[in-house]
């Protein structure tokens, strides 16, 4: 499942979302916007759509489901402007097994982090 949204990310709920249908491990991961980038404190930062963003995370999905042994994958972006703390991303993957699991998820934040449907600018303290 994909998402891209502008409201908050309900971190409590991404376990229900998954199906867990002959699954032994699920894996989550969320990134959250850092108080400090480059050495400068941030308040936040705003991230504008800039491309086809679910496109893009359409085609992670697809790419993850032939690659990796996985029963579902759950992909969400936040857009808008973010404070500081607040989820940004989701990747989330049911699999049989630990490593697929483990190894999915990981692809899949490398590859949200790489793509280019969103332009980001940080919100820096004065």
């Amino acid at each position: 499942m994909i998402e891209v949204t502008e409201n908050p990310i309900e971190t409590g709920k991404i376990y229900e979302q998954l199906s867990q249908d002959g699954v032994g491990s699920i894996v989550m991961h969320f990134g959250i916007v850092k108080p400090v980038v480059d050495e400068r404190k941030t308040s936040g930062i705003r991230l504008l759509k800039d491309g086809d963003v679910a496109g893009e995370m359409k085609k992670v999905e697809h790419h993850l489901r032939e690659k990796w042994k996985v029963v579902d994958v759950l992909l969400i972006r936040r857009i808008g402007e973010l404070h500081v703390g607040d989820v940004i991303l989701v990747a989330a993957v049911s699999s049989p097994s630990k490593d697929e699991a483990f190894g999915a998820c990981q692809e899949a934040v490398e590859a949200l982090k790489k793509k280019r449907g969103l332009r980001k600018e940080e919100l820096f303290e004065n």
